[in-house]
Parts: structure tokens; sequence; C-alpha cells
């Protein structure tokens, strides 16, 4: 094959079409998951808006279970639709220690559920699998609409 400028032309523009999108940064991920919120006060404003029990997960990036049940049991199809019913809150013990002293959290994960108001209903620490966590989900639900 021989190579004319024509040919060094096109072929640098394929080259630079290819690695133009490697320059636009990380994609934002297709989000089907938990709509995870960052802070208790939004969770709270939200729930009693919405009239909806608040779902919260005391996590640290260090543990190896929290990671495991982001990984995991909030992948589950049918904890991520129960989680619908909830306001969903994620919150990181070492950034946001005043929430988590606040909650009495001695461990992670602790998963803590309240109702709209912001009282807290139901507690649980440790790793769930999804089908106990999904059981968890069902008792805060009867939980909340008792109070």
């Amino acid at each position: 094959m021989r190579i004319t400028r024509y040919t060094c032309g096109v072929l640098a523009t394929v080259g630079i079409l290819l690695i133009l999108p490697s320059f636009a940064g990380p994609r934002k991920p297709e989000s089907k998951g938990i709509p995870w919120l960052r802070s208790m006060v939004q969770a709270k404003k939200r729930a009693a808006k919405m009239g909806k029990p608040i779902l919260a997960d005391y996590y640290a990036e260090w543990c190896p279970p929290c990671k495991e049940m982001l990984a995991t049991t909030y992948k589950d199809k049918a904890v991520i639709e129960r989680a619908k019913r909830f306001v969903p809150v994620l919150i990181d013990i070492d950034k946001d220690e005043k929430d988590a002293n606040a909650a009495g959290i001695e461990a992670v994960p602790t998963v803590v559920f309240y109702n709209s108001k912001g009282k807290e209903i139901l507690r649980s620490t440790g790793y769930h699998d999804a089908k106990t966590f999904l059981a968890l989900m069902a008792e805060a639900e009867k939980k909340a609409k008792n109070r």
C-alpha cells in the first residue's frame, strides 16, 4: 500500500476519533441501583415530604462487609425494587461523624430504619444477604405503619 498525504490524514483522523472518548472523562454509569442520598438532613426532609420511612446504611470505606453489601445486597433486583418504598441514605461514618454519633453507631455496617418523622423503628448490624435484607425491609415497613 502506498502511503500518501491523504492516507496519513485519514489515518490521523481515525486515530483521533478513536482516542477522543478517553479524554472526555469517565462515563456516567447507568444508575439503575438504589438512588442513595448522602445527607441525613436531606433524607429526613424528603421522608417527611413523601411520607416514606428512611433506610439509613452507616458504612465505612475500609469495611469489607460494607463493601460486600454495596456490591451484592444493594445490587439485588428485589432489594432495589423494595427500596423504592423508602428514602435511602448512605452515611460514611468517617466523613459524617456527627450523623454517626447522633445515631449511636458503634459498628459497621449498621442499617437503621426510621419512620417518616425521623424516629428510629428498627436497627441491625452486620452483613445481610438479599433475602435477609428483604425480610428486614418488610419488618421496617410494618413498624413504620404502626407508628
